[in-house]
């Protein structure tokens, strides 16, 4: 009986011994992880943009790093879900080194479907939560997390509509044009339409002109856009009123009312 006592201590000695050293291990494991996280790359997409973030992990511990998982977590600045992207590693051996990429797709159609008009005027940045989770050895997880942000250049950035101007071309005919310009500041070409319907001060339609469009990343629009009508509803026009613009691109269509005048 005693001797079963005495090996039951030295078995428990001996388990805390290990469960000690595996614990000391294990805390210098996650102390000499290296974690390298390169420059955010932001490319063009089909439905958007994609913004790519390259990192790689050094295992230079005692153990297997298994189940990473690194998960993005996209709001815009009013905390609205805009994208929720995981990328998962399923084995980094102990000595060796991981070379990835994370990558946060941007929808503009589902932005648009948002509602949210600001980010088609106005250059913002999304908030983008990190998370990292991991298990040493297949025993101990760990997790972190960190926050940061990613630049947003608004695709009509100061937009405008100038006074409406009207000029008889002929005894039945006039010809109407107002001006129209905006800055691209996206990284995509901005390629489609824009339709513009003109109405007076009394809500009356005028005349209306689609126009094609094709503005270069980062450079301005300016045109005056020329319309047509008869001569009796050029009479209608006001010195001020309401202009309805239809945006519509391979990626989003997207409509407001805009003041003239």
């Amino acid at each position: 009986m005693k001797i079963a006592v005495r090996m039951l201590g030295i078995a428990t000695i001996i388990l805390w011994l290990v469960i000690l050293f595996f614990s000391v291990t294990a805390v210098y494991s996650v102390m000499n992880l290296g974690v390298n996280l390169g420059e955010v790359q932001i490319l063009p997409s089909s439905k958007g943009i994609t913004f790519s973030l390259p990192f790689s992990i050094d295992n230079n511990g005692y153990y297997e790093i298994a189940d990473l998982n690194l998960t993005t977590r996209v709001t815009d600045p009013n905390g609205t879900l805009i994208d929720l992207t995981e990328t998962f590693v399923q084995s980094i051996p102990q000595g060796s080194t991981v070379n990835a990429s994370h990558t946060i797709p941007i929808d503009l159609a589902s932005i648009m479907s948002l509602d949210y008009m600001p980010l088609l005027f106005e250059d913002s940045e999304f908030n983008v939560e990190l998370f990292v989770g991991l298990n040493f050895a297949r025993a101990v997880p760990a997790q972190l997390s960190t926050n940061a942000t990613i630049p947003w250049g608004a695709p009509l950035a100061d937009f405008s509509v100038g006074s409406v101007s009207v000029s008889p071309i002929n005894s039945t005919h006039a010809e109407v044009s107002m001006p129209l310009s905006f800055e691209n500041h996206a990284i995509l070409d901005l390629t489609g339409t824009v339709t513009l319907e003109l109405y007076n001060n009394s809500q009356d339609m005028i005349t209306s002109r689609e126009t094609v469009i094709d503005v270069p990343s980062h450079q301005s629009y300016s045109d005056r856009i020329v319309m047509y009508t008869s001569l009796q509803d050029a009479s209608k026009v006001t010195s001020s009123g309401k202009v309805h613009v239809i945006f519509d691109t391979p990626m989003f269509t997207v409509d407001w009312w805009d003041q003239y005048g």
